[in-house]
């Protein structure tokens, strides 16, 4: 499968309402994403948009768009030490895409975006991002985008009043 075309810019104001219906509605979040209500977060990610503090020198949001620059989803990151830092410094990535866009391509092409340009703006070697073991679609979407599968994480998320298995993938500075 091809990937659809996809742009990465600053998330506005216009765009909290949208992405964050998952985390107001678990019909909109998806069964894999779904972790409970939590509105607070809406507002913070209000505030942060509205005092342009969506993007740090730890971590970021950006919205994720097609080619005619509808809103898709958006993609974030955040800084994590593997070992010792700055040695062990790499990113982790998150995405969520919007259900009414989701099955197309756009989480594997906006998860190659993302590490391109974390590549491009930062000297991290590796960014990693992980699911559930039962998040198929997504373990799919993170290997059409480059990523490779490195392991299990065993018990590792709490969701749903369980423990769940994460799977983790990484993607190289020279993979992409």
């Amino acid at each position: 499968m091809e990937h659809p075309a996809v742009r990465l810019r600053p998330v506005t104001v216009e765009d909290v309402p949208a992405l964050s219906a998952p985390y107001l509605d678990p019909e909109a979040a998806t069964e894999p994403n779904w972790f409970g209500y939590w509105p607070g977060r809406v507002q913070r990610r209000l505030d942060h948009v509205a005092s342009g503090e969506s993007i740090t020198e730890q971590q970021g949001m950006l919205a994720v768009t097609d080619s005619d620059g509808g809103l898709v989803g958006e993609v974030s990151w955040r800084q994590t030490d593997n070992s010792t830092p700055p040695n062990g410094r790499c990113w982790n990535i998150g995405i969520l895409i919007l259900p009414e866009r989701r099955g197309r391509g756009f989480g594997a092409a906006a998860q190659r975006a993302m590490a391109g340009y974390l590549f491009a703006h930062t000297p991290a070697m590796r960014v990693e991002a992980s699911t559930e073991a039962a998040n198929v679609a997504e373990q799919r979407s993170l290997e059409r985008a480059g990523f490779t599968r490195e392991g299990v994480l065993r018990r590792a998320v709490f969701r749903g009043g369980e423990y769940r298995d994460m799977v983790m993938f990484s993607i190289l500075r020279d993979e992409l």
